[in-house]
C-alpha cells in the first residue's frame, strides 16, 4: 500500500471538482447577488449538517470493510445493513428539513424580497438528503477496500456534476430555488452513479439488513454520531449566528472565505483518509505511513497558509469581485491560520478512530462545544465577521492540541501492552 499513491488519487478526486467549483461559485456570487448567494452557501452548510443522519455508519463501514475485505458475505451484510438504516434516517431528516423551511427563513433574518424564494428553496433542499447519505455509504465501501483509483474517478465525475448543475439551472432562471434544483439534480446523479459504478458485484443484497451487524456498526458509529452532530455545529454555527445577528445580507462576506478554506481542507482530509484503512487493518507499515503523512501535511498546510495570507486580497478580487474586498480579506487571513492546525489535527483524529476509540473524539467535542459557542457569540457581538473567524481559529488550535495529546497517549498505552505480551 502506498501512502503517496493513495493520497495522490484522493487529492485528484478532490482537486478536479474544486477546479470546477471555484469559478462556478464565483459566477453564482455575481449572478445571485450577495443575499441569495449567502443563502446558497447556507444551503450547502445545511446539507453538510444532514450528514449526521448517517449515524456514523459511513466511517464505521470504512473500518469494517478494511477489516473484512476478503469476506464477500460479511461485506454484503455490512453494506446492506448500513444502506437500509441510513435510508430510513435520511427520509426522517428530509421531512424535518421540509417542515422547518419557513421557520428557518425567519431565524436567518432574510429580507422580505428574498423570503418566498428562500422558503421554497429550503423546502426543495430536503430532497438532497437521501441521495447524499446513500452515496456516502456506497463511497465508504471503496474507501474501505482502498480502491482509491475507482473511488476518485467516481468522486471527480460526481463532484463536477454537483458543482456545475446549480450554474446550469441558474442560467435558466436567476433564483435561489433554481440553484437548489441544480443541487438536487447533482446529488441524485451522484447516488445513481455510486450505486451502479461503486458497488459493482456487491449490489445484490444491498437493501437487506442484519440486526447483529447493525449493533456492531453502531457500537463504533454511535460515538462518531456524537462527533458528527457537534462537529458541524462548530463548523457551520458561526454562519447562522452571523445571519441572525448581522443579517443574511452580510453572511456571504464570511461564508465565501470560509468556503475557500473549507476547500483547502479537502487535501489534508484526502491524506488522512488514505491512512485510515491501513491503520484500521493494522498493516505492518501503518505507523511509518502515518508519520510520513504528518510531515507532508505540515509542509503543505504551512506553505499554503502563507501563500493565501499574502495573496488574500487578490484571491477574493479575482474569485468573487470587488464587493468582497472589505472584512472578507481579514476573515480569510484569520481563517487560514486556523487552517494549519485543522489540517494537522486530521492525523491524530484518524489514529484515534482507526484504533476503535471513537468515544475519545466524541467526548472531546462534547467538552469543546459550549466554550466555543459562548466565545463565538462574544466575539461576533464585539468584532462581527472577524470575531467569528478568530473564534473558529482558536477552536481548531485547541482541538489540535487535545487530539495530539490523546493520540500520543493511546499510542504509548498500545506500545506498553505489546511490550507486556
Amino acid at each position: 500500500m502506498s501512502l503517496i499513491k493513495n493520497s495522490a488519487w484522493n487529492i485528484v478526486g478532490f482537486a478536479i471538482p474544486i477546479i470546477i467549483a471555484i469559478p462556478a461559485m464565483g459566477y453564482l456570487a455575481r449572478v445571485l447577488g450577495v443575499e441569495k448567494f449567502g443563502l446558497f452557501t447556507l444551503a450547502y452548510a445545511l446539507v453538510g449538517y444532514a450528514s449526521i443522519f448517517d449515524a456514523g455508519l459511513s466511517r464505521a463501514v470504512i473500518r469494517a470493510v478494511a477489516m473484512y475485505s476478503s469476506e464477500d458475505e460479511v461485506l454484503r451484510k455490512i453494506l446492506g445493513t448500513a444502506t437500509c438504516f441510513v435510508l430510513i434516517l435520511s427520509i426522517l431528516a428530509s421531512m424535518m428539513l421540509f417542515l422547518s423551511a419557513e421557520k428557518l427563513a425567519g431565524i436567518l433574518s432574510i429580507s422580505d424580497l428574498a423570503k418566498h424564494d428562500a422558503v421554497r428553496g429550503f423546502e426543495w433542499l430536503s430532497l438532497t438528503v437521501t441521495p447524499l447519505l446513500l452515496s456516502m455509504i456506497w463511497f465508504s465501501y471503496l474507501e474501505g477496500k482502498s480502491d482509491f483509483l475507482k473511488l476518485n474517478v467516481l468522486k471527480s465525475s460526481t463532484g463536477i456534476t454537483v458543482a456545475l448543475l446549480p450554474v446550469v439551472f441558474v442560467l435558466y432562471e436567476v433564483s435561489f430555488t433554481s440553484a437548489i434544483f441544480g443541487l438536487i439534480a447533482g446529488r441524485s446523479i451522484t447516488a445513481i452513479i455510486s450505486y451502479f459504478y461503486g458497488l459493482s458485484r456487491l449490489r445484490r443484497g444491498v437493501f437487506n439488513a442484519d440486526w447483529n451487524t447493525l449493533k456492531e456498526l453502531l457500537n463504533f458509529g454511535g460515538w462518531i454520531t456524537i462527533t458528527n452532530i457537534l462537529s458541524p455545529v462548530m463548523v457551520y454555527f458561526d454562519r447562522f449566528l452571523i445571519s441572525n445577528v448581522v443579517g443574511a445580507q452580510s453572511v456571504a462576506f464570511y461564508t465565501a472565505p470560509a468556503e475557500a478554506v473549507g476547500r483547502l481542507l479537502l487535501i489534508p482530509v484526502a491524506v488522512s483518509r488514505a491512512v485510515f484503512p491501513t491503520l484500521s487493518a493494522k498493516h505492518p507499515d501503518a505507523e511509518s505511513q502515518t508519520k510520513l503523512a504528518y510531515k507532508l501535511l505540515a509542509l503543505f498546510s504551512v506553505s499554503m497558509a502563507f501563500l493565501v495570507f499574502v495573496l488574500a486580497k487578490k484571491i477574493l478580487l479575482l474569485w468573487l469581485g470587488p464587493e468582497y474586498l472589505g472584512d472578507s480579506v481579514t476573515v480569510l487571513q484569520v481563517l487560514v491560520i486556523g487552517f494549519i492546525f485543522n489540517s494537522m489535527a486530521q492525523i491524530p483524529m484518524t489514529r484515534i478512530h482507526a484504533a476503535g476509540y471513537s468515544r475519545v473524539t466524541a467526548l472531546i467535542h462534547v467538552f469543546e462545544i459550549l466554550p466555543y459557542i459562548l466565545g463565538l457569540y462574544f466575539l461576533v457581538m464585539k468584532f462581527s465577521l472577524i470575531g467569528a473567524a478568530i473564534a473558529w481559529s482558536l477552536r481548531v488550535f485547541i482541538d489540535y492540541l487535545i487530539l495530539e495529546f490523546y493520540s500520543r497517549k493511546l499510542a504509548a498505552e498500545s506500545r506498553g501492552l505489546h511490550g507486556l505480551c
